[in-house]
């Protein structure tokens, strides 16, 4: 007899673990806990692969499997609780969401109606960090890519399972569980590979999260044989499998590659934890204490109320946090959120699942089909209109329109290679011409990719060339070796090794070292003041007028989103301002070094920012913000700020005759 004959019998230890996936997977989105607890997802596809293919390999076998039928069981499952989250998140999306933000959630609704959110959500995030980068934390729906890749395996599970069904051979358990284990070995091999080359497509897609699944189709598809008869085995197993659960969730981080062999273990602890807790058909008692815990009764109603608790708690923690901003770190608040998401989920299982499952709510199937077409219509309509109107902008004051164009103006260049310097393909600034030695180089990290729109403005007025070079997190410092885990690492000497040598070669005359100083004062505070000096020194001996710009106020937050919040709902905008001496603290080192008698000349563009009437910096010019961030200038600020600063410092020193280049030097290369 079949494993998965006793499906009839309900097994509250399933909701139990349930339960477990739920609570890790909210409790790692509000960064209450479980680094790793994006594990509960896996968690949840084993889960889901068992028990629907109980079901399905039940109805095979007694002739009884009908399509129309599985259908309507996925749409009742699914989708109501599905369709009034994604309708209620859209409509508080129009009260709360910038334009562009409202846009994007329009297409992905789209998506989701279409079942390829994890497509879509694959495709954006190749461009914005990943599923862990902070992009997806103002994506409501992001969620749903879970869902998508349930509903595309059970696109084609089923019908595979006919097909085979054809074939005597198959119908036994044994080769059919073979067959289940070959398939699931296989996308394992495949995800193990693909989490190393193509990390998010893995992450997303269908083809390396089958196997998940497939673990669960894989246990439900053996026979009682199979079972374990050994107490003692039941219990090593069930507590070996519910450590293969949550130790991830504690061990694991967003930087754990991920899902490939790391999703193993969780994956095998759900396997083991419903195959030791199985029993034989009429079988009394006999399971075990994990079991025990996992059928509490209120660990069991939170597996009941699992599946609308997931779909809730992300939208209500995107939503607080979008405008909650700098309030967002307190533990307590973010406790608050998960207690609003479960009593939105509470309502939701009670009064929009669990009617519709019961059929108490369209009770006939040919209703149940023509809901779920009308409401895929509705959505896709809503979504539409949400991508052609471009998020309605007219909803929102015209400053709110002003300040999301400021989070997109900013200079998009790569960083650099140590291969790029060394051929000589660097960013080219101001007149184009490759023949004559570039008079100025900028040289920094992010914070020098946002100087280049004034550099290169700067260039054109004097009619000089110039280059930019750049790479993120790396300061312009030479033989710097950060602490840091971002940047170039162990590279960056090297990379510094590279730009000098450049210097050389082409008879650069003046360089403009820009940075994030503050950060690396913050994380490498020795190793800043010692290699400071030490490159500005190395610069003047190989022939160069050094330039020091200053970084910039800070503010504790996403200037244009605080600045579009006090537009519509009102309240301070001076409170999330730098004050004037947490920048110079912050910033002391530089300040310390531009007093001492280095070869260099410093920039600050600070004083241009002060507030007259307060005790900070001001983060906006007429209510638009300079930052397309916390800490980036935008173009427009680089060009209003940088361009008279550098106007004023360095016109005279440009307009003398330039140095010779090294009789080895020649036409560079240019991007």
């Amino acid at each position: 007899m079949p494993l998965e004959s006793r499906k009839i019998a309900y097994r509250p230890d399933i909701d139990g673990l349930r339960a477990i996936a739920v609570l890790v997977v909210v409790f790692f989105h509000a960064a209450l806990s479980f680094p790793g607890g994006y594990v509960g997802v896996d968690v949840f596809f084993v889960i889901s692969g068992f028990l629907i293919t109980s079901l399905l390999l039940k109805e095979l076998r007694q002739d009884t499997f009908s399509l129309l039928d599985f259908w309507e069981r996925r749409i009742r499952r699914i989708l109501p609780a599905l369709i009034v989250m994604v309708l209620v998140t859209l409509l508080v999306g129009g009260l709360l969401l910038m334009p562009g933000d409202y846009e994007k959630l329009g297409k992905s609704a789209i998506a989701q109606a279409l079942l390829v959110a994890n497509l879509y959500f694959w495709r954006e995030d190749t461009t914005s960090g990943g599923y862990f980068g902070l992009a997806s934390e103002e994506r409501p729906l992001l969620h749903t890519w879970s869902l998508s890749v349930e509903e595309q395996f059970y696109l084609f599970f089923p019908l595979m399972l006919v097909c085979l069904f054809r074939f005597e051979r198959f119908r036994k358990p044994r080769t059919l569980s073979l067959l289940l284990l070959a398939a699931l070995l296989a996308g394992l091999a495949l995800a193990a590979f693909g989490v190393k080359f193509r990390g998010e497509a893995t992450f997303y897609l269908l083809p390396t999260r089958a196997w998940e699944l497939l673990c669960g189709a894989w246990i439900a598809s053996l026979s009682t044989a199979s079972i374990p008869q050994n107490r003692l085995l039941r219990e090593g197993a069930s507590w070996l499998g519910l450590a293969g659960i949550l130790l991830p969730c504690w061990l694991y981080t967003r930087e754990t590659p991920f899902p490939g062999l790391a999703a193993l273990p969780p994956c095998l602890g759900t396997v083991l934890l419903i195959w030791s807790n199985a029993r034989h058909e009429g079988e009394q008692g006999g399971i075990t204490s994990v079991a025990r815990l996992l059928a509490l009764r209120p660990v069991v109603f939170i597996g009941m109320i699992s599946y609308s608790l997931y779909l809730w708690h992300w939208p209500v923690l995107v939503f607080g946090k979008y405008w909650l901003l700098q309030n967002w770190s307190p533990w307590y608040l973010r406790a608050g959120l998960v207690l609003v998401a479960g009593l939105l989920g509470i309502l939701s299982w009670r009064y929009v699942e669990t009617p519709f499952r019961r059929k108490t709510t369209i009770a006939t199937r040919s209703a149940a089909f023509r809901f779920a077409a009308a409401s895929t219509i509705f959505t896709l309509f809503c979504g539409a209109a949400l991508t052609v109107f471009h998020g309605f902008p007219a909803r929102m004051p015209e400053s709110v329109a002003k300040n999301e164009d400021a989070k997109q103006d900013r200079y998009h260049s790569p960083s650099m290679s140590i291969e790029n310097i060394q051929l000589g393909q660097l960013n080219p600034l101001g007149a184009s011409d490759l023949v004559t030695s570039p008079r100025i180089l900028l040289w920094g990290d992010s914070h020098a990719r946002c100087a280049v729109p004034a550099v290169d403005a700067l260039c054109r007025e004097l009619g000089i060339t110039g280059f930019a070079v750049f790479a993120d997190a790396t300061p312009p410092l030479l033989d710097w070796v950060s602490s840091s885990e971002y940047g170039l690492g162990k590279k960056t000497p090297e990379f510094s090794a590279a730009v000098l040598d450049f210097i050389k070669w082409r008879g650069v005359s003046h360089v403009i070292l820009a940075a994030r100083w503050s950060e690396y004062q913050l994380h490498d505070t020795q190793l800043l003041e010692k290699n400071f000096p030490v490159t500005i020194r190395a610069l003047h001996e190989a022939g160069c007028k050094v330039w020091v710009l200053q970084s910039v106020p800070e503010v504790d937050l996403d200037a244009p989103k605080a600045l579009a919040r006090s537009a519509i709902f009102g309240g301070d905008t001076t409170s999330w301002r730098r004050l004037i001496s947490d920048h110079r603290r912050k910033n002391s080192i530089l300040y310390e070094m531009a007093e001492q008698n280095l070869p260099a000349r410093f920039v600050d563009p600070a004083p241009l920012l002060l507030d007259t009437h307060s005790d900070r910096y001001r983060a906006d010019i007429d209510g638009v913000s300079i930052y397309f961030d916390n800490d980036h200038l935008t173009r427009k600020a680089s060009q209003a700020l940088l361009l008279p600063l550098f106007r004023a410092a360095m016109s005279d020193a440009l307009a003398a005759q330039p140095r010779a280049a090294s009789p080895l030097g020649g036409a560079v290369r240019t991007q």
